[in-house]
């Protein structure tokens, strides 16, 4: 079992004791989630948890929006709360300046200008610091 995953099933357990519904309902649908997941594809790593918690994060993020734009106040606040417990999981993000500057590196150290391929580069560089919507807009804003 992943650290990262035995992190996730003892903070579902302090969240119980605690009697805080908000963070352990989130942590809950975190644990189903990757449950699904490695049923298709076999136990996961820190790596393989990390990539499942980012994929719902981005899911939220979208439906942020979605809400936003209906004036749901109050599903916007429970869409928010949900992304500060899963951001919680996830690395550091990286700032813009440091996002360019792997950009910048990547740009300089190949010949190939095909797009996919420099998005492929940048983002094992990355590893979850940046999510794919701003490494995009990064490299079409260098090239």
């Amino acid at each position: 079992m992943s650290a990262l995953k035995t992190q996730l099933t003892e903070d579902m357990k302090n969240a119980m004791r605690a009697h805080d519904s908000a963070r352990l309902g989130v942590i809950r649908f975190l644990l189903a989630e990757l449950k699904n997941f490695e049923i298709d594809n076999g136990e996961q790593d820190d790596a393989g948890v990390l990539k499942v918690i980012a994929r719902e994060l981005k899911k939220i993020k979208d439906a942020l929006g979605d809400f936003e734009k209906a004036g749901r106040q109050d599903l916007v606040d429970q869409e928010k709360l949900k992304i500060a417990v899963m951001e919680s999981y996830l690395p550091k993000q990286m700032s813009d300046e440091e996002l360019m500057a792997v950009v910048k590196e990547v740009l300089a150290s190949t010949d190939d200008k095909n797009f996919g391929n420099l998005m492929k580069t940048v983002m094992a560089k990355v590893q979850g610091q940046a999510d794919g919507g701003r490494v995009s807009a990064m490299l079409k804003q260098a090239s």
